[in-house]
């Protein structure tokens, strides 16, 4: 990109996401490995266990965001994600790796966390018109020119190691995940995982309550659209 300062020109050079997959791939990717992770394709990763499959997906907040909020275009977001195997898909289908391994998407996820920036962003960020913007630490501020991706990939995998694995770990447990799927708010999404846990778990009265929660709600939702 060309830029006009005081009667001459100087280039910008504009990081892209092939500069950013190869610091990835450099820094985070060998983490993931080294911690169960089977397969790792740079922005989007799987590990498979017993009943769970680990998801973390890498994005950037794109264009339109940038335009509306004042966050870089390239900035990063890292969203986690549990898929349990027992729980069908009602509407999504999951895609399929080669070997028919199923490869679901973050947003497909029945469990879904984020990880959270460790680093000082005030200089980036203080300027922004929502406070709102100013307080989140969900986003990693991406230079445009790549400056300080190195700074962030790091980060990202300290957040990894120290947030991301524990949440993991907790809800490969079942026990600890159905009680957080039970706290999660009442609703349509909420009572089809959790019937479905109940059922894989053999608790048979909570089956029960949550198969008629759960066509309870059906019916609420159906009636609305009639």
């Amino acid at each position: 990109i060309i830029v006009g300062i005081k009667g001459f020109q100087r280039w910008i050079t504009m990081i892209g996401s092939p500069e950013i997959n190869k610091v990835i791939r450099k820094v985070l990717s060998p983490v993931l490995k080294e911690n169960g992770f089977n397969k790792v394709n740079t922005r989007n990763n799987w590990c498979w266990i017993d009943q769970c499959i680990w998801v973390l997906e890498i994005g950037a907040v794109g264009k339109y965001f940038s335009d509306v909020t004042g966050w870089s275009p390239m900035s990063i977001q890292v969203g986690l994600g549990i898929y349990y195997v027992f729980v069908p898909p009602e509407e999504d289908e999951i895609k399929k790796g080669t070997n028919g391994e199923l490869l679901p998407k973050q947003h497909q996820c029945h469990l879904q966390e984020q990880l959270y920036c460790k680093l000082d962003q005030s200089k980036y960020i203080n300027n922004f018109d929502n406070p709102a913007e100013r307080n989140r630490n969900d986003i990693w501020w991406v230079e445009p020119d790549g400056s300080n991706i190195d700074e962030v990939i790091l980060d990202i995998s300290k957040s990894f190691i120290d947030d991301g694995l524990k949440w993991y770990k907790n809800n490969t447990d079942l026990e600890t995940a159905f009680a957080n799927i039970e706290n999660q708010h009442n609703g349509y999404n909420k009572y089809y995982k959790a019937k479905y846990f109940a059922e894989h778990m053999r608790y048979n009265m909570k089956l029960d309550m949550y198969n008629h929660l759960f066509e309870q709600e059906k019916k609420r939702i159906d009636a609305l659209f009639k």
